[in-house]
């Protein structure tokens, strides 16, 4: 293998270039000089903030690095360069560059300019997310945040899930590494403007990615962000607000969009090493980028290899015993889990006696005790079972990325890009655990039975299987095996005189095989408890042969594998896409300008498949419960985009899609469209605005999610008003029943739709310094929620007594939904997913960038940017109140702001980076109150070794800040472990070496 990359490297160095390039640019225009720039130097230009042809530069001339020549165009601007990587640099405003800087500048051939000038160019223009019409400025009438590959390496962050999480516009409560009970165990999703994962589009390069084959929260569908390699993403750039108008369904809170590398300078390779101060986590992480290029062919390729080691609970001292719990300290007979219990039939605990207990106290490593639980009794159980958890999934995984363009001819070019990624990821949730039930069904309550041993009535519970009857922890892990694939191909170029088009065929591909451990419940209520002897006549209950022994016996491994095996789901998701487009940046002339015009055609389908392990969909399996969905959609859609320049400062933008969707029997179509303003009524100032409608088509988990059941409760209005009218609700024997919940999806469902609005500026009043701020305003209506069981059983007794007609379809909907056995108990309630609820959301983002030149000290770059959130409410059924979300302290824990901020300090070949994040105060547990918000910091630290060296060293929370903690947390970890992290303090160590390219 080394020598494999060795060979690529020197071929590569053999065909990179010299470094320098000989120059010959003109006095001219700004505008036109970076085209020229562009052009020779073989490096993408993109320009943000004020109008550049009032500018004027001085040309360059001779042999030069890239970066010195264009530091050179721009003397004596008010513009300033950032290199994004070797291949693509931003031009904004900032200062120019001090006389001291430039004079250090190795000397330039003096060959005569030219006499005349060039007439003025444009410079080159770019698709920017959010429209398909290029331009030559990123910031238009919606606001985007950039997030570019020097910001992820100078900011500390490892993983796309680092980068999404310093979002501050995302803030939803989001499952992470730490949910190791979820529907979607080890995936990890963005909840822009926190309206749930699914009105997030995310997108690679333009195009959309296969959903993950399954199910968040066991409801809809979502976008997994693990598989994306953060060391080949070039940028990332965030719209948020409803985009449908361009890009069709999901796009309602925003879009993601990962730009990857498109050009490799010579062949890297980088090798970056980590682990965590107090133990666990440890990563290693590989990556080679290299590619080539001739008259007709352009490639490049990326490999990344990712190692990461689990993160176990035991290593954190505050998270390895329920001694932590906040009630410990004034209540610590409450807290520890009963590994070994025999109930009688009031649930009172039978005392095992002291012997019995240090009998097991060898067990989950010496941690079992003899213990007392106020209420219950005395027990045999461990504090310290929690520890056998992972706090961080161990993940192995490897990155494939290449793309490659045949030019043909002048006019057209033959492209392909794909991505394939296989990601082994390991989670441990909880030790297994088993209660007798009768019947046999993992969804049953423990029910007593009568042992013939002793002569009693009895429950027998074993909470939970301990470390050493696992056969270590290995054995009972998790495995998610997880290949993604996605492949574009297509032609593109130019036709007439300014027309350029585009025909693509996309697909992609995620397969996923989960294997969950899972105890058998019939195997170990047989183990334990042996055959049944009949009904006891006396009592009722079943009857069994089950002397102590058998419970307070430890299993040896073998024993425990007799009675658990792996749950094998085998989950795969789909989409493939057929489009054609067009655009002109020069459709027709105005006074004021060229108007722009985009246009685009869709076809495609869409399949998911949820398909789980026949056992773990009836009960078979112990506390484990699945559903299945299978289903598939087609898709067609046409849409349109103008930009028009009314005036020289003033341009209006348009756009206007439709789209269709089938499945079943059923369509569901929609068109939305967006409009938006830019006006520039100085060259330092921006004033913009947007106005969009979105939707998003059913998903088709919500669709096509087959039966589910789990163990409910609630009131039975019905029996309470027509058998105890006369008690109030606390009172009536039917007030508190218990019964199966049963769910499963409907094909009836309609579009979800928004409306967002937005507006604000760019200002750029002193040279280096911009500031933008934004304020949003979304409103999702229909939103798909599952039925309340209460609200059903309230319109069932409501329909039965004759308050609603009985015979209207609300009414013989929610009887058909409430199933009674022939005693009239309730015995199920089945929810349905409708489309019900009502969504509204509004805040400010704001962004300020200063960037300082000192001739002596180098440059300081400081940047800060946030997110408040004014008001978000949700109203989750027609004729309900609206909830505000945000003083919902106990249903909502969620902040009410994020920001984040940096200094870079850049000094010859040394580059430093002080990055922190604040968090707004979350709700307590108890929800009564906030807590006060909390900051953790990075540093980075880079330095060019050689001019194809260069060493870099970060430090994650640098102060080594713990979770966010309240006396009222007293659910295990005893903090909010979707906005938290236990990693602590890391630190990793990068070495870049680099053959051929501009730096040698």
């Amino acid at each position: 293998m080394a020598a494999l990359l060795l060979s690529v490297a020197a071929g590569a160095q053999a065909q990179g270039p010299s470094g320098r390039v000989d120059f010959s640019i003109p006095p001219q225009s700004l505008a036109s000089a970076l085209i020229e720039f562009s052009r020779q130097a073989n490096v993408q230009v993109l320009t943000s903030g004020a109008n550049l042809e009032s500018a004027k530069s001085p040309g360059v001339n001779g042999k030069l690095a890239p970066a010195a020549a264009l530091n050179k165009l721009l003397e004596g601007t008010a513009f300033t360069p950032e290199f994004t990587d070797a291949g693509t640099v931003v031009v904004k405003p900032g200062a120019a560059k001090p006389a001291a800087a430039r004079a250090a500048e190795p000397p330039t051939r003096n060959d005569p300019a030219p006499t005349a000038q060039e007439p003025p160019k444009e410079l080159e223009k770019v698709t920017v997310t959010g429209s398909r019409i290029p331009r030559a400025q990123i910031e238009g009438p919606a606001p985007i945040t950039v997030v570019s590959a020097r910001d992820i390496a100078q900011r500390g962050f490892t993983t796309v899930a680092d980068i999404m999480t310093s979002l501050s516009q995302n803030l939803g409560d989001l499952d992470n590494n730490q949910i190791t009970d979820g529907f979607s165990n080890g995936a990890q999703a963005v909840d822009l403007r926190g309206l749930g994962p699914n009105h997030t589009l995310i997108l690679i390069n333009g195009r959309r990615i296969a959903d993950y084959p399954q199910s968040y929260g066991g409801s809809s569908n979502f976008t997994d962000i693990t598989n994306i390699p953060a060391s080949m993403i070039d940028r990332v750039e965030v719209l948020t607000g409803s985009a449908s108008a361009v890009y069709g369904s999901d796009a309602i809170s925003g879009v993601i969009n990962f730009i990857m590398k498109k050009k490799a300078d010579g062949t890297t390779l980088d090798y970056r090493m980590g682990d965590t101060q107090h133990g666990g986590a440890a990563s290693q992480r590989f990556t080679l980028t290299s590619g080539w290029s001739n008259d007709k062919f352009d490639s490049m390729f990326g490999v990344e290899i990712y190692n990461q080691d689990p993160l176990w609970a035991y290593q954190r001292s505050y998270l390895s015993s329920r001694t932590y719990d906040p009630r410990y300290a004034t209540s610590p007979t409450r807290v520890a889990a009963p590994t070994f219990v025999i109930m009688d039939e009031d649930e009172d605990y039978i005392d095992p006696g002291q012997a019995t207990c240090d009998k097991l106290s060898y067990l989950n490593q010496g941690t079992v005790q003899y213990l007392y639980r106020r209420s219950y009794g005395y027990y045999c159980g461990s504090l310290a079972d929690v520890g056998y958890g992972t706090m961080q999934n161990a993940r192995r995984a490897a990155n494939f990325y290449g793309s490659a363009t045949y030019h043909f001819n002048e006019h057209m070019d033959f492209f392909a890009d794909v991505q394939y990624s296989t990601s082994h990821q390991e989670t441990y949730n909880t030790q297994l655990k088993w209660e007798n039930c009768y019947p046999v069904d993992g969804d049953s309550s423990p029910t007593p039975f009568y042992n013939t041993a002793t002569g009693e009535v009895e429950q027998w519970q074993r909470q939970y299987f301990t470390y050493e009857e696992n056969g270590g922890l290995k054995r009972a892990m998790i495995r998610n095996i997880d290949n993604t694939l996605s492949l574009n191909t297509g032609i593109k170029g130019t036709f007439g005189d300014s027309w350029n088009y585009e025909a693509l065929f996309s697909h992609a591909q995620n397969d996923l095989e989960a294997k969950w451990p899972a105890l058998v419940a019939a195997k170990a209520q047989a183990y334990y408890l042996g055959p049944s002897l009949g009904i006891d006549p006396d009592s009722g209950y079943e009857m069994y042969y089950a002397p102590y022994d058998r419970l307070y016996t430890p299993l040896t491994p073998a024993q425990f594998a007799s009675i658990t095996q792996d749950s094998i789901d085998h989950d795969k998701s789909r989409a493939e896409n057929y489009s054609i487009s067009v655009n002109n940046t020069e459709l027709f002339s105005l006074p004021a300008g060229p108007v722009g015009f985009a246009a685009v055609a869709e076809y495609g389908n869409q399949y998911f498949g949820l398909k789980p392990d026949p056992l773990s969909l009836d009960g078979s399996y112990f506390g484990l419960h699945n559903t299945v969905a299978v289903g598939s959609r087609s898709h067609s859609g046409a849409g349109f985009e103008f930009s028009v320049p009314v005036f020289s400062q003033l341009t209006l933008t348009a756009a206007g899609r439709y789209d269709r969707y089938e499945y079943s029997s059923n369509t569901a179509s929609k068109f939305t469209y967006a409009l938006g303003v830019e006006y520039r009524p100085i060259d330092s100032l921006l004033l913009r605005g947007s106005y969009s409608t979105g939707f998003r088509a059913p998903d088709l988990a919500y669709l096509y999610a087959g039966p589910s059941g789990s163990s409910s409760g609630g009131t039975d209005y019905y029996r309470c008003a027509k058998e105890e009218s006369d008690l109030d609700l606390d009172d009536c024997d039917w007030g508190d029943v218990s019964f199966d919940g049963r769910s499963n999806g409907s094909i009836h469902l309609k579009n979800e739709t928004s409306k967002s609005l937005s507006y604000g500026f760019v200002f750029s009043p002193l040279r280096g310094l911009d500031i933008n701020a934004d304020y949003y305003i979304i409103k999702l209506s229909n939103e798909v929620t599952y039925q309340d069981s209460d609200q059903i059983l309230r319109w069932e007794a409501q329909c039965r007594l004759g308050q609603l007609d009985i015979n209207s379809g609300l009414c013989q909907a929610a009887i058909n939904q409430v199933f009674r056995n022939s005693a009239g108990d309730i015995t199920s309630v089945l929810v349905l997913p409708i489309n019900a609820a009502t969504h509204r959301t509004s805040g400010v983002d704001f962004n300020i960038r200063y960037l300082w030149e000192t001739d002596r000290f180098g440059s300081f770059d400081f940047k800060l940017g946030g997110t408040y959130v004014v008001t978000n409410r949700i109203q989750n059924y027609p004729g309900d109140p609206f909830v505000n979300e945000l003083s919902d302290y106990y249903d909502y824990v969620i902040p009410r702001s994020k920001a984040n901020y940096s200094v870079t300090w850049n000094y010859g070949d040394f580059t430093t980076t002080l990055y922190g994040a604040r968090l707004g105060g979350i709700p307590n547990y108890d929800g009564d109150q906030r807590m006060g918000p909390t900051m953790l910091y990075n540093a980075s630290f880079g330095y060019l070794w050689a001019k194809n060296v260069n060493i870099g060293v970060t430090i994650d929370n640098l102060f080594d800040s713990k979770p966010g903690r309240d006396n009222t947390w007293t659910s295990y970890p005893y903090y909010a472990r979707r906005w938290f992290s236990p990693l602590g303090r890391a630190l990793f160590v990068d070495l870049s070496v680099k053959f051929g390219g501009s730096g040698g």
